[in-house]
């Protein structure tokens, strides 16, 4: 698609196509009070037929209830094994909140401005982003076990920073030059979570948007997407393209593969045991098992001041659970604890904040449930190591 570029204002370009409809694509950073006032400013003087936010469904409710959290059923993104990529939505969150406190801007608060001014223009709105979710298991799921640590790393310690971010840092994200640097970083350091997060959300956005066009069309996106969908928006994207960056990858043969060869291995070394050798060596095998993957998992729940009973839990599940890919010892352990000690509508209401602090992670049940699962996890994982090197040994 052949267009014409032109600057209408800071972080704001004209594209005039051969058809004569005209876009105005505002970069904007998702925690700036400016952006806000200049997402409301364009929109008034240019009255869009057409305004288009860079948001999905999930997203958008996501950003409009500020009570998002307190309706959460714990329980069942346990139970659909989602419970790590909540806690990694919590954590941007609650990075952008420390950011949006500096600013006296709220996150996504220039989205829900233009939104809010399409209804009293009378504008159509279009949502063009790719569905969140799709987003962050594409990110995870193409990355090798590296590049899945340096995700966590981010998350976990890159929210840390967000306390020396000061209003006038976010102002100079919104520079082409600054982005472009940063930009070019993250893909040394993370090729392929910058390819997901940025490229193909450039791509998408574009596509998206070309389907969405009025007369005139406003887009309020992110100041990092705005050099990439210029490129994109010279080229026709297809529908089978998006249809093709929307699908979660399937795991390969060696990702099924892996999680049965521990298990395998143990069951073989007791079934070779019990046929080959004195078995009160293969007794002693299934003790050393019961005992190390059940003491370790169960201190996790300790340490992360599990409910009596879950700690319990933890020791029956841990030995029985390492044996079977298909659950983990801490998707067990953290259904017992958040039956036994729900989270309380305060813990939601409060666990952005308490995230903040490492020792209030103990304090709110919502947080505490993270520390039993992930805790209770990483001991039974342990104690699996542990115990097939003291199995070895009798053998």
């Amino acid at each position: 698609m052949d267009y014409k570029l032109e600057n209408y204002a800071d972080n704001v370009d004209k594209i005039v196509f051969e058809n004569g409809k005209e876009l105005y694509l505002i970069g904007t950073a998702h925690v700036s009070a400016k952006s806000v006032e200049l997402v409301e400013s364009v929109i008034r003087d240019i009255k869009p037929d057409m305004i288009a936010v860079e948001l999905d469904e999930q997203r958008f409710e996501s950003i409009k209830n500020e009570n998002r959290y307190e309706n959460i059923d714990i329980i069942k993104i346990i139970k659909d094994k989602q419970i790590f990529f909540f806690i990694g939505q919590l954590i941007l969150s609650v990075f952008q909140k420390k950011v949006s406190q500096k600013t006296n801007s709220k996150p996504g608060e220039e989205f829900i401005k233009a939104i809010d001014l399409a209804v009293e223009l009378d504008s159509k709105v279009s949502l063009i982003d790719r569905n969140i979710g799709v987003t962050l298991k594409r990110a995870w799921r193409i990355n090798d076990f590296k590049g899945k640590m340096k995700i966590i790393g981010s998350l976990l310690f890159g929210s840390s920073k967000s306390s020396s971010v000061e209003a006038e840092d976010i102002e100079k994200l919104k520079s082409m030059d600054a982005l472009s640097d940063m930009i070019k970083e993250m893909g040394k350091e993370m090729p392929l979570v910058k390819q997901v997060i940025i490229d193909e959300r450039d791509l998408y956005l574009t596509g998206k948007l070309q389907k969405n066009l009025g007369d005139k069309t406003v887009a309020v996106v992110g100041a990092g997407h705005v050099p990439g969908m210029l490129e994109y928006l010279k080229t026709d994207v297809t529908e089978s393209k998006l249809e093709e960056i929307s699908v979660v990858p399937k795991s390969g043969w060696i990702s099924k593969t892996l999680p049965w060869i521990i298990p395998t291995i143990v069951v073989a070394l007791f079934v070779v045991g019990f046929f080959t050798s004195d078995k009160s060596v293969s007794k002693d095998a299934i003790i050393y098992w019961i005992l190390i993957n059940g003491v370790l998992s169960a201190a996790g729940a300790l340490l992360a001041f599990g409910h009596p009973v879950a700690i319990v839990s933890a020791f029956i599940a841990a030995p029985i659970t390492s044996l079977n890919p298909m659950i983990g010892a801490g998707i067990v352990v953290g259904l017992v604890q958040a039956v036994l000690v729900p989270p309380r509508v305060g813990d939601f209401k409060s666990v952005q904040d308490d995230m903040s602090r490492i020792k209030r992670w103990w304090m709110n049940r919502v947080t505490r449930l993270f520390l039993v699962i992930i805790l209770s996890s990483i001991g039974s994982a342990v104690g699996t190591f542990v115990a097939i090197s003291y199995i070895a040994k009798l053998y």
